[in-house]
């Protein structure tokens, strides 16, 4: 059984290992391209030296330490998350980094893992109080806190990974079910009151749902009343969105529509993807990338370029690494002991895997831009500083599996 285990977390080390060197080969690529020498590589190559470095230090120390500093990090993320607002330099219109000479810091990524074990903790700690309605307020305000202020910024793209991480860890923990409802209802109410008669048929399922699982009317009645106000409110939301926020759904939604403004950046997308054929075009022989008609082609449209050189193979070798990830996390949060350990493996799953799927999707034109990077693949310190730490934590928890 240990020498099974050691051979399965093998394979998560070589996940780890292909996702980063496609990152390598994907940012040398975009540097030839730019004509920057070997910038982007060599960044990236320090990069996850020092988040190696950091990986291996979370892995010698017991989860306990982090379980006991939990809310500590929290705190201090949140203090970081103000202090951006009010001294943080803006870049592309948010106000999301330190600047410290030639090197920025993007708290947000960082408040991500403090938030990831703060809700751990509580989870772990309140097991009896699962039903009780304070534990899902104290998890939901503690979510919407960095939440909000991340918002602020405004990063959409990087808020949107917060109450993902709330929902995994909470149906993972074994909250009520009203109250796993109760977070789904305003999400699924906004995604389909685009289109009535989808919007009508989801609320008859969602009563259907609600009472074959809560069977109690008043929460009937309180989830369906949940899901008719966000439906309302949704039409005054989205005229409170920022304009490029706005585009970015409309030029999903119809792509064609200003195919050399907004949408300019999906386009050339789907077309080196689709252009990389099965075996690719070969290393530095990408045309979208190499005449640069590929924007953000080392950061959010990363894997385009690497799908335009290295084809279906190269971009099934990426997709099979996730899953390889996906499937050792589940794995290892499913055997551990500890409560905190096994919500911990969950959350960091949850949180890398949500991630690579929306960039994913969104290169290939199935989901909105929204500015998230590829985990462990895109060029950016603050993003592989902090997945490489979530990935010292999976280790950890594989490590001390028997602990309680």
């Amino acid at each position: 059984m240990i020498a099974r285990n050691k051979l399965a977390d093998l394979w998560l080390v070589l996940a780890i290992l292909v996702l980063l060197g496609v990152g390598l080969l994907s940012n040398f690529s975009t540097s030839h391209a730019e004509g920057s020498g070997l910038y982007h590589f060599q960044r990236q190559l320090f990069w996850i030296g020092i988040g190696s470095a950091i990986a291996l230090t979370i892995l010698s120390l017991p989860l306990r330490f982090f379980e006991m500093l939990a809310y500590i990090f929290y705190g201090v993320s949140v203090i970081s998350l103000m202090l951006v607002l009010a001294i943080g330099a803006t870049h592309k219109g948010a106000t999301s980094w330190f600047e410290f000479g030639a090197v920025q810091i993007q708290p947000s990524e960082f408040a991500k893992v403090a938030t990831l074990l703060a809700l751990a903790r509580l989870f772990a700690e309140n097991q009896k109080d699962l039903d009780k309605l304070w534990l899902f307020a104290a998890a939901c305000a503690m979510t919407v806190v960095p939440m909000a202020l991340i918002l602020v910024q405004p990063d959409l793209g990087t808020a949107l990974i917060y109450p993902v991480m709330l929902f995994v860890l909470a149906a993972w923990a074994g909250l009520a079910p009203q109250y796993i409802l109760l977070m789904a209802v305003p999400v699924v109410a906004v995604l389909t009151v685009w289109s009535m008669p989808l919007h009508i048929v989801m609320l008859a399922v969602l009563m259907i749902i609600s009472f074959l699982t809560i069977r109690k009317l008043p929460w009937v009645a309180a989830l369906t009343g949940l899901y008719l106000f966000f439906g309302t409110l949704t039409p005054k939301l989205w005229s409170r969105l920022e304009p490029h926020q706005q585009r970015r759904i409309t030029t999903f939604l119809d792509p064609e529509s200003d195919p050399l403004g907004a949408a300019y950046q999906l386009i050339q997308s789907k077309i080196a993807v689709g252009s990389g054929g099965v075996l690719g075009k070969g290393f530095l022989h990408g045309t979208q990338t190499q005449l640069q008609f590929l924007p953000e082609g080392h950061n959010d449209f990363i894997f385009s370029a690497f799908a335009e050189e290295w084809g279906f193979i190269g971009a099934l070798i990426v997709v099979l690494a996730f899953f390889v990830v996906y499937y050792r996390g589940i794995a290892i949060a499913s055997k551990c002991h500890s409560q905190f350990h096994s919500l911990v493996a969950i959350g960091v799953v949850g949180a890398i895997i949500f991630q690579a799927l929306t960039n994913l999707l969104m290169t290939v034109g199935l989901l909105p831009v929204t500015g998230l990077p590829l985990p462990l693949v895109s060029y950016g310190g603050s993003s592989m500083l902090v997945t490489l730490a979530m990935v010292g934590l999976l280790f950890s928890a594989a490590l001390r599996w028997r602990e309680y």
